[in-house]
């Protein structure tokens, strides 16, 4: 069995109160065999506002060097949920899709982290905190589509409420191996709340799925695990020219794993870049 591709992601989100005035610092770095590169961006903690944003690019293919470019079209953007359209525009004279794709997961990094920012965000308790969640979040995934089974809370699973200096870290990782006539692509997912993994086995031509496992190492609550008995929604199947959409379909849509899917996800682009 041999390596062909790596692909590594790291995210995080700080809470920086130095010189009286509260900053939230995000950062996505992917390091990967095709190439390195970071979205920084520098949040207002109140209003989730950007304040200003940084794309930094240390190993591109066809270029040269470091470069550091600051992106004044994102300052002003909220940085939460339907940030997806003035990322586009904003970001579309770049000509580079991981400038999106970062941007994005630092987005989902706020997000994410406003967990311990909820009294800064205006809400008065942990419980009003996970009543706002449990409402807009419904049937949106598998432990949002159960909570009438769900035994346990949000804060009860991550085991406190408060938190300061560092509030979030993501990491995720993409290995593609080449075995006889067939190739193996492993997916992993770990952040401050979870903890996620997927195997596929395809078949060379059309990315045709002959096994795929998934597991959930660590999840909100035991519900959650339900959900990668799903992914044997894969099998059979041919990822090539599947879209986000379809692969969502595939794992049980709303009452799928969001985290399963996106590494699902991954892969099929780990697959066209390492074909590419």
């Amino acid at each position: 069995m041999r390596c062909l591709f790596q692909r590594n992601w790291h995210s995080s989100v700080r809470f920086d109160e130095g010189q009286g005035e509260q900053e939230l610092l995000v950062e996505v770095t992917y390091c990967g065999t095709d190439r390195e590169a970071c979205a920084r961006l520098l949040i207002d903690p109140l209003t989730l506002i950007v304040k200003d944003a940084y794309w930094e690019k240390y190993r591109t293919p066809g270029e040269l060097g470091c470069q550091v470019l600051k992106i004044p079209q994102l300052s002003g953007m909220e940085a939460y949920f339907k940030a997806g359209t003035v990322l586009r525009e904003a970001l579309a004279p770049l000509q580079d899709s991981y400038a999106y794709s970062l941007f994005a997961e630092a987005v989902r990094g706020v997000i994410q982290a406003e967990t311990f920012i909820y009294k800064e965000r205006g809400f008065a308790s942990t419980e009003a905190y996970q009543d706002y969640w449990d409402k807009i979040y419904v049937n949106t995934c598998h432990y949002f589509s159960n909570l009438d089974r769900v035994t346990q809370g949000w804060y009860d699973h991550i085991g406190y409420s408060e938190r300061r200096g560092n509030l979030f870290n993501r990491i995720k990782t993409q290995y593609l191996y080449l075995n006889g006539d067939s190739y193996l692509l492993t997916g992993n997912m770990t952040d401050s709340f979870h903890g996620v993994s997927v195997e596929l086995e395809l078949e060379k031509d059309r990315y045709k799925v002959t096994s795929a496992r998934g597991e959930l190492v660590r999840a909100p609550d035991p519900v959650c695990a339900e959900a990668a008995d799903l992914m044997a929604g894969l099998a059979g199947k041919e990822l090539a020219g599947l879209k986000k959409k379809d692969i969502a379909q595939l794992m049980g849509g709303g009452n799928g794993c969001i985290h399963l899917i996106d590494l699902v996800f991954d892969g099929l682009e780990t697959l066209e870049l390492a074909q590419a």
